[in-house]
């Protein structure tokens, strides 16, 4: 990740909450101590989740859910209405911003995950090179329901989220909708790919992003996800939206069936 980049090495001279809801599991006093005086050893994503170790001896867990987003300065700056926690290196300040609260942060033990919420009964990586076709095939059909919100499902596969859902599906030409139990064994042969090819690809765009566009919402690549109404970049016909409850769901009714 790119914030290992700037921040391995570093050591934590000063932390602060500002918005207590969303850290879990710890007294905010301890959050606030207990990793000061301590080095960054890295960055990394786990699935859905943002992991950063401390020293080999702490981590930092965060589900940012829809919101969360880390933005890294060069120098001291105070906290906005949106940032839940500051900071402060030597060399920098880091803060981590959610402007609708909905995210979870722990600070756990290295390595002991079992009170995040979520964490410890996920499925495989979407993109874990053991998860091959068969074993993809098996676990899809242990799963009921609307195809998407089986994709979204961090107990089927970790780290596909509402937005990349809807990318792997136009992609897959199968409308997010349909029952899992209705897909044919070509459809799920092109969804597994489609899966594969589509993150790989997202990923690497992302990994050319600078921290500033990474700390932001903009999502420009995505081909179909936000743009209802807009133009399908596969036919050119135009792009449906359906919401239902926060999330919101496109696609395009010539391309999937």
């Amino acid at each position: 990740m790119r914030l290992s980049e700037v921040l391995a090495g570093k050591t934590i001279s000063w932390i602060k909450v500002h918005n207590h809801l969303v850290i879990h599991g710890i007294e905010i006093t301890d959050f606030e101590r207990k990793p000061r005086g301590m080095c960054f050893t890295a960055f990394r994503a786990d699935g859905k989740f943002i992991i950063l170790t401390i020293d080999n001896s702490f981590e930092i867990v965060i589900n940012p859910m829809l919101t969360g987003r880390f933005q890294y300065l060069n120098k001291q700056k105070p906290p906005m209405k949106t940032t839940i926690f500051t900071l402060r290196t030597e060399s920098g300040t880091l803060l981590y911003n959610d402007r609708k609260q909905m995210s979870r942060v722990y600070l756990v033990d290295k390595g002991c995950y079992e009170d995040v919420a979520g964490f410890c009964e996920r499925g495989p990586s979407a993109l874990d090179n053991g998860l091959s076709l068969e074993i993809f095939k098996k676990r899809l059909v242990q799963r009921q329901g609307q195809i998407k919100n089986v994709l979204r499902n961090q107990k089927f596969v970790k780290g596909i989220g509402n937005a990349y859902a809807d990318e792997i599906l136009l992609y897959a030409g199968i409308m997010p909708f349909r029952g899992r139990s209705s897909l044919s064994e070509s459809e799920i042969v092109r969804l597994y790919h489609s899966m594969v090819k589509v993150l790989e690809k997202y990923t690497e765009l992302v990994s050319h992003h600078n921290l500033k566009e990474l700390s932001s919402e903009k999502r420009d690549f995505l081909m179909i996800h936000g743009k209802g109404g807009g133009i399908c970049p596969l036919c050119g016909g135009r792009i449906s939206e359906a919401k239902s409850n926060r999330f919101k769901t496109n696609y395009c009714q010539t391309c999937q069936k």
